[in-house]
């Protein structure tokens, strides 16, 4: 269903240019799914549970991983069929349709913000891994809390300038990025395995704190190696980091060049972070020994010392791999960054090209050619959520909570896939098998995204549950509401517009 009216959007096409090639179309999801950051923070997620008896990551991983195909599937196909700038903010606005596009914009402003209060977490966890790789390089210097949100400030500012001057600067930087952090994991991954036992031991011990030994520290774990009700309990924290997050390459899907990177780029970003997690998980069990590895990440004494990327950085004695497994420790979140830089603002220009929210947020600047006011809008939100997290809680885990919204959020896109596949949209030539395998995924998406809500509901004293996390989610879901509201009134009367009709037809590219 294409209208060839295009008076209800800002303009007839959205003036994007496909500039994101295979590669990049890839890249942007694996950064999206933030390996190297979950690899990296995992131990003091481990802390905060009531026990780690059984908590192995390795199925953990599996197991996070199984439940995320249905999303793979909805996805896959989706962008395929209806691929266009803010991705599944179209697909839930389209499939709800008219009556209820209040709630389509409240849940879609509720992901926005949950991103960016995200992009605020990865940032300062990116100033406290810098904190953790430098007195390894041999660079000792403490750094206080104003000091790493001032550090995490500046990272998102300057990938957020690279981003106005120019979309291509952006995705190459992105994309750079993400190939040099992939580089570096492999890299940390095959020294694990290849280092002989001893050797890591005796590394390992020359990070311990005075007072702590390899021996004791392994003796204090006494769990089992594996536990359902332990890992079923860990679950939100691969939701918080890695498999749900599978937008970022349709949110960009009008500026994709080629079928290939179309319909290839989600699995693909799937299937790479799923070896490379669960390789990271099972290195560190295989060079450490699995009874070290858990009672060390669940310290907080030692989680803050001992994660995948310090131990790599010891293991070879090696100056120059140290180097680069520790810069690349600090790419991956930076190329976390540069993804959000890219992608959010596809929501905001998505949300105006609707006629939603200003038109500013869809201006494209004549000499960049970049939304240059959505960049600008994001970079605000995020430092002052920085700023937040930094000076009220002193830990980047307490916008945990935050990320129940982005579930909440997919999983109604899992039942607005079941619309779309069952009532609406059939001129997409979507074959009666492929709407029936997106119809039944689609309702296994939002069934596994429900269980995943519970899990963060049912457990706020280790997801994050403050008021800072919740109430700066709920407060952008009415937020959302309510200018969806005043703008259909103002557009109504003051244009003769009823931006409702938005949501009955498929925007332009």
């Amino acid at each position: 269903m294409m209208s060839k009216e295009y008076g209800v959007f800002v303009r007839e096409s959205t003036g994007l240019v496909k500039e994101a090639g295979f590669w990049d179309a890839v890249s942007i999801n694996i950064a999206n799914m933030s390996v190297g950051a979950a690899l990296a923070t995992i131990g003091f997620t481990l802390a905060s549970l009531p026990t780690v008896a059984g908590a192995n990551l390795v199925y953990a991983s599996l197991i996070a991983a199984l439940l995320a195909i249905p999303q793979v599937v909805v996805y896959s196909i989706l962008i395929r069929y209806i691929p266009r700038v803010g991705g599944d903010y179209v697909w839930l606005g389209r499939a709800l349709g008219s009556r209820l596009a209040w709630l389509t914009n409240g849940l879609v402003l509720g992901f926005v913000i949950e991103s960016l209060t995200y992009y605020a977490l990865i940032a300062f966890a990116a100033a406290m891994q810098l904190e953790s790789v430098l007195p390894i390089l041999g660079i000792n210097v403490p750094m206080t809390v104003p000091e790493e949100v001032g550090i995490a400030i500046a990272f998102f500012a300057i990938i957020v300038l690279t981003n106005i001057l120019g979309t291509r600067y952006g995705i190459k930087l992105m994309t750079a990025l993400t190939t040099l952090s992939i580089l570096g994991l492999l890299t940390a991954i095959i020294v694990l395995f290849i280092t002989p036992k001893a050797q890591i031991i005796n590394a390992v011990s020359s990070l311990l704190p005075t007072g702590y030994t390899y021996s004791k520290v392994a003796l204090s774990y006494t769990g089992p190696y594996f536990s359902m009700g332990t890992i079923l309990m860990l679950l939100p924290f691969f939701a918080i980091y890695v498999y749900p997050w599978l937008n970022a390459g349709p949110a960009i899907a009008a500026e994709i060049r080629g079928r290939n990177a179309i319909n290839w780029n989600v699995p693909l970003a799937f299937l790479f972070t799923l070896v490379f997690l669960t390789l990271g998980f099972e290195a560190m069990y295989y060079s450490m020994g699995f009874r070290f590895t858990m009672a060390a990440l669940s310290n907080p004494d030692l989680n803050g010392i001992i994660n995948f990327w310090t131990v790599a950085m010891v293991a070879q004695r090696n100056a120059v791999l140290s180097w680069f497994i520790g810069i690349s420790s600090i790419t991956w979140y930076l190329a976390i960054l540069a993804y959000g830089a890219i992608v959010v603002v596809r929501y905001w220009f998505a949300l105006a090209f609707d006629r939603v929210w200003p038109s500013l947020f869809a201006y494209l600047s004549p000499r960049f050619g970049t939304p240059i006011y959505a960049h600008l809008t994001d970079l605000a939100i995020t430092a002052a959520l920085i700023a937040a997290a930094g000076m009220l809680y002193q830990t980047f885990t307490a916008l945990y909570g935050a990320v129940v919204e982005a579930i909440i959020y997919y999983m109604v896109v899992g039942i607005a896939a079941i619309i779309i596949a069952t009532l609406r949209y059939s001129s997409f030539n979507m074959g009666n098998r492929v709407r029936a395998l997106l119809a039944s995924f689609g309702a296994l998406m939002a069934s596994v995204m429900a269980y995943l809500t519970y899990e963060f509901l049912a457990y706020p004293q280790i997801w994050g549950g403050n008021w800072l996390a919740y109430g700066v989610e709920l407060g952008a879901v009415i937020l959302g509401v309510l200018t969806y509201l005043v703008s259909r009134y103002i557009n109504l009367r003051r244009y003769g517009i009823d931006i409702s009709a938005a949501y009955t037809e498929i925007p332009p590219e």
